[in-house]
C-alpha cells in the first residue's frame, strides 16, 4: 500500500494535469467541443440595447445555467473543485482512509491546481 502523503501527492498533480486538460489544453477532441460551447453560451453585456440584455459571444440568447458552465469550462479555479472532488471520491475506493481524508485532499489538490494554474502564462 502506498503512503498517504504519496497518495495526496500524486492527487495534486493528478488534480493540477486533469484540469489543464479540460480547460485549456489545444488536443482538438478536447479544444473543439469546448470552444464551440464556449462561443455558444458564454456571455457579455450587450451595450447596443438599451436594456443591456445579457447575450452569447454569437450574439444568441442564453441563460445563467449554460453561461455557468461556459465559465465553469474555462476557469482552472472553478474547474480544480470538481476534478479534486472526483480523484478524492475514486481515491477514497482505492485506499483505506477515512472522509475527512478525502475531503482535505480534495481541498488541497484543487487550491494548488489554483495556484500552479496562477503561474501560467496565458
Amino acid at each position: 500500500m502506498l503512503p498517504h502523503w504519496l497518495v495526496a501527492l500524486l492527487a495534486v498533480f493528478a488534480t493540477f494535469r486533469v484540469t489543464r486538460l479540460i480547460t485549456r489544453d489545444e488536443i482538438p477532441i478536447i479544444a473543439l467541443p469546448r470552444e464551440a460551447f464556449v462561443q455558444r453560451w458564454a456571455t457579455y453585456i450587450d451595450a447596443k440595447t438599451p436594456e443591456k440584455r445579457r447575450v452569447s459571444l454569437t450574439h444568441k440568447k442564453t441563460n445563467i445555467v449554460m453561461s455557468s458552465l461556459a465559465y465553469l469550462w474555462e476557469c482552472d479555479w472553478c474547474m480544480s473543485v470538481w476534478v479534486a472532488a472526483g480523484i478524492g471520491i475514486g481515491t477514497f475506493h482505492w485506499i483505506d482512509a477515512w472522509w475527512w481524508q478525502i475531503i482535505l485532499l480534495a481541498a488541497s489538490a484543487s487550491a494548488i491546481t489554483g495556484l500552479i494554474a496562477q503561474r501560467e502564462p496565458d
